[in-house]
């Protein structure tokens, strides 16, 4: 099958060809995105407020994919249009096997790799006591709130995907995506303390294309916005408790580790999906707006 971006009334009106129409809207989206969040950033690069400032900037910032889209949408479609794309999206109603591999399935990745790492030699690093098992609860309903995934999935997945998979092959959008998403947190590996700050960029950005990989496989598979929020803020949460960051681990093999059973995954689901990765074209993906 050809992957090919679909006719809009409106782009030839304007007088761009429709595929020229739909990487002009793409890249302002990515421009967008960039110019709010590195606004927020980058001052913190070499300035240090006081540390609540400091922290409504950093959480500020992560808004800036779902934002850049909500403010395209808006600009072309309404008010109404942005309601009506996230009513669309909001989709809760998925079989409850999905739900629990949603939820679960980073941890068991990370237990799994990080079992690897110590069996190849690694050093155990640092674990969380289980008695405090129960505080998993709040710190992921921290993380789903200001720790990215709701600033970020409306605008990678629910916006920019679909956008890309209408002008390339569904594993060429989500690698692009990918290293896309990745060169968003540059700033934050400049930043004293951040996750970023204390991970290798390179061991980043390839956590972000195969990570990337796994995320737009669930969101083509579902068109749910709280399947792909809940999957990264399980992600987020999870690298946060287990001894898998530099930091903790004492060793960058958990970490490779980690990656190489994502990507290993990655894999597994673009050949079971023979390269489609969910992807189908029906009336609501073939003309996204805007």
């Amino acid at each position: 099958m050809t992957f090919k971006p679909s006719a809009e009334s409106a782009s030839e009106a304007a007088g761009y060809p429709p595929a020229a129409a739909s990487g002009l809207r793409l890249g302002g989206f990515f421009l967008l995105t960039y110019g709010i969040s590195w606004a927020l950033w980058l001052p913190l690069a070499w300035w240090t407020p006081p540390e609540v400032v400091r922290q409504f900037l950093l959480v500020s910032g992560t808004f800036g994919p779902s934002v850049a889209a909500a403010i395209l949408i808006v600009a072309r479609r309404g008010p109404a249009g942005l309601r009506a794309e996230l009513a669309k999206q909001w989709k809760w109603r998925l079989p409850f096997p999905l739900w629990v591999l949603v939820l679960l399935a980073p941890a068991a990745i990370i237990l799994i790799a990080v079992a690897i790492a110590q069996g190849l030699g690694a050093p155990v690093g640092e674990w969380n006591d289980p008695a405090q098992l129960y505080l998993t609860i709040p710190v992921f309903l921290y993380v789903v709130v200001l720790g990215g995934p709701l600033g970020e999935e409306f605008g990678w997945r629910g916006f920019a995907l679909p956008r890309l998979e209408q002008r390339l092959h569904p594993i060429a959008a989500v690698i692009l995506l990918g290293l896309i998403w990745g060169l968003w947190h540059l700033p934050l590996f400049c930043i004293e303390g951040t996750v970023q700050q204390l991970t290798p960029f390179t061991a980043f950005l390839a956590q972000t294309t195969v990570t990337s990989v796994i995320y737009g496989w669930l969101w083509n598979t579902t068109k749910s916005l709280p399947a792909v929020v809940v999957i990264h803020a399980a992600t987020n949460t999870t690298v946060g408790l287990l001894p898998v960051l530099p930091d903790a681990a004492h060793s960058m093999i958990p970490l490779w580790t980690t990656i190489s059973v994502a990507a290993v995954i990655a894999l597994v689901l673009t050949i079971w999906t023979r390269g489609r990765l969910g992807y189908r074209v029906d009336t609501a993906s073939a003309h996204p707006s805007p």
